[in-house]
Order: C-alpha cells, then sequence, then structure tokens
C-alpha cells in the first residue's frame, strides 16, 4: 500500500541572545584552526553552515587555518512563536524550526502505537547535523561497500554522515540499520527512509529524509536528492524510521 510522504518540520533549538556591548562583540569573529569544519564552526556559534557561509560570502566548504571568519549570529525575532520559518539548506528546499524544548514531532497516528520518546537536545542536533554534513556530499560516485567521500553505497553513505554528525555507530548494511531504527509516521530531516524490490527482494536500499519529501541518497552512479512520490520511487518506498541509538543521546 502506497504511503503518504508527510512535508513536515525539522526541530531546531533556539539559542540565547547574549547582548553585546561593544562594537567588537557586534563583528565577533572567529580564528580558524586546523582540523576545524565549516560545521563544528557553526555548532559551536550556534549557526548553520548556511547562515556562516553567507555571513562570510563564501562560494565553497573549503577553509584554511589563521583564516577569520565573521560568527555574530543575527537576532532572533518573534522567540514566543510556536514556529519560524528559516533559511532554505539547499536548492531550495525550505525547513522550519520548532521553538517548544519538550516537543519533538511524534506518532500520534493510531492509539495502539507506542510514542516514541522526545528526543535530547543533543540528539536533535545530530539529525540537523546530519542533512548539513550530507549536503555537500552531492555528486560523490557510487561505490560498492564505499564509506568515504571517494566513494559510497547507500549503507556506507548513512554511516558516513551519522558518525560526523556526532553519532556512534557501527557500520551497518540496509536491513541492519532498518531493523536497529524505529518506524516513525511524521518524519523530521535526519530521519531514515526505506525502500524494497530495488536489486533484490526485500529492504534493499535507504536515505537520508531531507524534508519536502525529498531524500539524500547514494544512487546507482552518485549521491544525489531524489523525490519520495517519484515514479521510480514511490511504489518500493517502505516507511520511514529513526536510529535507536539517537534515545541514548544526552
Amino acid at each position: 500500500m502506497k504511503k503518504k510522504v508527510f512535508s513536515v518540520m525539522a526541530t531546531f533549538a533556539l539559542a540565547t541572545c547574549i547582548a553585546a556591548g561593544s562594537a567588537e562583540a557586534a563583528t565577533e569573529q572567529y580564528t580558524v584552526k586546523t582540523g576545524d569544519s565549516l560545521w563544528k564552526i557553526a555548532s559551536l556559534h550556534n549557526l548553520t553552515v548556511d547562515e556562516l557561509k553567507k555571513m562570510n560570502n563564501l562560494t565553497s566548504d573549503s577553509i584554511k587555518a589563521s583564516q577569520k571568519l565573521i560568527v555574530k549570529k543575527p537576532l532572533i525575532q518573534n522567540e514566543n512563536q510556536n514556529t519560524a520559518t528559516i533559511k532554505d539548506i539547499h536548492k531550495g528546499l525550505t525547513v522550519a524550526k520548532e521553538t517548544s524544548s519538550t516537543s519533538f514531532l511524534q506518532s500520534t497516528e493510531a492509539k495502539d502505537k507506542p510514542l516514541l520518546p522526545t528526543l535530547s537536545k543533543a540528539a536533535q542536533e545530530i539529525q540537523i547535523a546530519s542533512v548539513e554534513v550530507a549536503l555537500p556530499l552531492l555528486d560523490t560516485p557510487y561505490a560498492w561497500a564505499g564509506v568515504t567521500p571517494e566513494g559510497f553505497d547507500c549503507s556506507g553513505f548513512i554511516y558516513y554522515v551519522f558518525t560526523n554528525a556526532g553519532l556512534q555507530l557501527p557500520r551497518m548494511d540496509t536491513i541492519s540499520m532498518f531493523t536497529n531504527s524505529h518506524a516513525v509516521d511524521e518524519p523530521v530531516p535526519g530521519d531514515l527512509v526505506f525502500f524494497e524490490n530495488t536489486y533484490r527482494e526485500g529492504i534493499s536500499h535507504a536515505g537520508i529524509y531531507i524534508g519536502d519529501g525529498k531524500f539524500i541518497h547514494a544512487g546507482t552512479k552518485k549521491v544525489e536528492i531524489s523525490t519520495i512520490d517519484s515514479v521510480y520511487w514511490k511504489d518500493k518506498f517502505v516507511g520511514f524510521t529513526r536510529f535507536t541509538q539517537l534515545q541514548t543521546v544526552k
């Protein structure tokens, strides 16, 4: 039976705004250190990678040691509102942020289905980070059993993304990832999406949901973004899941 694909909101934790008392604070800068990445610097200053790049007019993800980056976060407006729309993450994919620190989208569709436990802020940040780690990997070539930016298969891509986003995972194949995750009826970016009967019978392919009915995955030729409701994927769609390991992140 075909399942309806929900367009949902990503849960973002709002950072506390600290008033700056000097002109220097208003243009706070960060000096890049060896081993830094845009995601690491953005997370440290409660920014998204996209915000950090726009603030510094960066056109690529490349940075170098001793480079100075502006990291002053724009003021957040209407903090008491339940949700606030934020800018596109990539290629017009819009997500929204939810200001409640206690409500993470849960399934309430059937009374006999247990609700997923609310994820910690750290676990939510890992899911957000997974999308930000995944998007720059677009067009990475496909490689059977690949787990590096030199090449990925579908499970290797998910393993690389989540371990670099901060989740400790063993290397698993697609079926093991399916059995080590819990079904969700209302997915958010950073959840998994599974398909069956692609190159073999049963669970055979997986990707990372990025919102708006789309997912990023290692396809047959390269890492790409696809639509779940497309002609090829909709009949093979199994459902959304969330890594069980996220529930233990504090």
